[in-house]
């Protein structure tokens, strides 16, 4: 009976051994599944800092641009109304204001002038003057509106094609350059560009007018005289 208790004893102590190392592998492996749990944690809270902190500087870029354009539509208004008040007090323009820096897309030297089509406002511009400048009646009258080519075939009546590209050509003979200062869309089809003629040293308003997929010169804007 002795041995007999001696070997059940020894049996409930295996069971007992295999359940304990049982216990202990789950016990490392849950362990372990913690350890990756709070790492995973740690990881998705770094993440979502990081994300507040991006937004945070992309809503600060958005503020800065948005003020960044407000200045730039500023200085372009306070460079019309300069331009604007040195020829109402009889003061040269280059006097009154001293022309800032623009990017290549505002800025049309003579010696670039080109028939430039006339897929946007500033193409359908300088091929209408680079037209005058070159003495052609015909492509100066293509590159207008329909309002504007019948207004110039009044003006341009018993006027033959030899007189009218001298004319052209001595209306531009001063320009030295072409600089676009200001755009107001007016509408979907029209756009107004404040235009500084340098060289003459005028400010003038041009309205270009798009027909169909090409732009047109619609003419001159001005006050009407007092």
């Amino acid at each position: 009976m002795e041995w007999q208790t001696v070997r059940q004893l020894r049996s409930e102590n295996e069971l007992l051994r295999a359940e304990s190392q049982q216990l202990k592998e789950h016990s490392e492996a849950t362990e372990a599944e913690s350890k990756r749990n709070v790492q995973e944690l740690q990881r998705l809270r770094a993440q979502a800092q990081e994300v507040f902190k991006l937004r945070n500087e992309v809503t600060q870029l958005r503020s800065a641009s948005q003020e960044t354009e407000t200045l730039r539509a500023e200085n372009r208004q306070l460079r019309v109304q300069n331009h604007q008040l040195g020829d109402s007090a009889g003061v040269p323009v280059a006097t009154a204001v001293a022309p800032n820096a623009q990017t290549p897309a505002d800025q049309f030297p003579r010696e670039n002038w080109t028939f430039a089509g006339y897929s946007t406002p500033e193409a359908a511009l300088i091929t209408a003057v680079w037209a005058m400048k070159e003495g052609k009646p015909q492509v100066y009258l293509d590159s207008l509106s329909p309002d504007e080519q019948a207004r110039l075939a009044k003006v341009w009546e018993n006027k033959s094609e030899t007189e009218l590209a001298a004319k052209h050509q001595q209306d531009v003979s001063a320009i030295t350059s072409v600089r676009i200062l200001e755009r107001r869309e007016v509408s979907p089809d029209e756009m107004r560009m404040n235009v500084y003629i340098e060289g003459t040293g005028r400010m003038e308003t041009v309205s270009m007018k798009r027909l169909g997929g090409d732009w047109k010169f619609g003419g001159f804007i001005r006050s009407p005289p007092k």
